[in-house]
């Protein structure tokens, strides 16, 4: 589902009639990859905002101070947080439960992990929503992200560091206690 939810956010800021034009948006839906979408949907959205060449590199030279460190950060949390997620969701759609298959689906690669529990899907999901709420802020207002950043990035980062937590146990047994008093 945090697959799905995935798609979903990155449908609806590619199709915001506020972002991206119409040659971006064919552009963006040409690549090949998900995660090359959200990739490509940032490096845009930066380029757009402070008019960089697609020959120009982001960086000190061609946009503001911390621009380009935002951008790293960004990306960086799209490799990390997005791509496990993009994976867990092919290798569900393809019916890999148990298994690993190679990419010809002709040899088994080696045990698929074990799903995740409740709670660390609940907080897998939040991240992508916050990281979903940064960059869509990026694409549509250069000024409104510049303003929500720190805000939403520690509201990732937070959330981050809650999804393997220990508070499973104790979620669990707080849940057969409300069942027990219903």
């Amino acid at each position: 589902m945090i697959g799905l939810l995935a798609e979903a956010e990155l449908r609806k800021i590619v199709s915001d009639p506020g972002g991206f034009n119409d040659k971006e948006r064919l552009v963006l839906l040409q690549e090949r990859s998900q995660l090359d979408r959200w990739l490509r949907a940032v490096e845009f959205a930066f380029r757009r905002h402070y008019t960089i060449p697609l020959h120009l590199e982001i960086d000190e030279s061609t946009t503001a101070a911390g621009v380009p460190t935002q951008n790293a950060v960004l990306s960086s949390l799209l490799r990390e947080d997005l791509s496990p997620i993009i994976q867990d969701r092919n290798n569900l759609a393809h019916a890999q439960w148990q298994w690993l298959l190679n990419y010809k689906e002709t040899d088994f690669t080696g045990r698929a992990e074990p799903p995740l529990n409740y709670l660390a899907s609940q907080r897998r999901g939040a991240v992508i929503k916050h990281l979903a709420d940064l960059i869509h802020a990026l694409v549509v207002s250069e000024p409104t992200f510049q303003r929500d950043y720190a805000s939403l990035y520690e509201a990732i980062t937070d959330t981050r560091a809650k999804i393997d937590g220990p508070d499973y146990p104790e979620f669990a047994s707080f849940l057969r206690s409300r069942r027990r008093m219903i």
